[in-house]
């Protein structure tokens, strides 16, 4: 990038190391193996800026945009980077998976949990649990969620099963 920024963390799966960045540049897939990585796809669908996306059952879930747009929350089709659904301002928040579920936590604060599907987002609950700049992932531990953002706020929100 023009920065010389990559700081989503690439994912490795099945001899393929997928990486992804932001300031416009986007993503890509490639086979590992050889004396070079071969390209398997490259595309501006996915761009990651801060936070890396998550792979589950063939399909990427994550940001794509910069701070400076209205980044979307999207699915990407693993093997063909082909985008099965995008859900709009978003922000640079970021997702973790668990149990087959999204955890996201956007931009803005708002803390959403939805199966992770390809067929499209649809959160099964959603609660602003943040204000200002939230641009770090969620993180699960123990039964509770940690929710922080830009001020250094810090939530810890208890999802365990009575």
């Amino acid at each position: 990038t023009q920065y010389g920024v990559n700081a989503a963390d690439p994912i490795l799966h099945d001899g393929q190391v997928f990486v992804s960045s932001g300031y416009g540049k986007g993503s890509g897939l490639f086979k590992l193996g050889g004396a070079e990585p071969e390209p398997i796809w490259k595309s501006k669908v996915l761009a990651t800026q801060m936070n890396a996306a998550v792979l589950h059952e063939g399909h990427l879930y994550g940001t794509a945009g910069d701070t400076t747009t209205k980044a979307a929350l999207k699915c990407v089709e693993f093997t063909t980077g082909q985008e099965k659904w995008s859900h709009p301002n978003f922000g640079s928040g970021g997702v973790v998976l668990a149990g087959g579920r999204l955890i996201a936590l956007s931009g803005t604060g708002e803390l959403m949990t939805a199966p992770a599907k390809p067929d499209g987002f649809k959160p099964t609950a959603t609660a602003q649990v943040l204000g200002g700049k939230t641009w770090t992932a969620p993180v699960l531990a123990n039964g509770l969620i940690y929710c922080r953002n830009a001020r250094g706020d810090l939530v810890a929100l208890n999802v365990r099963c009575p």
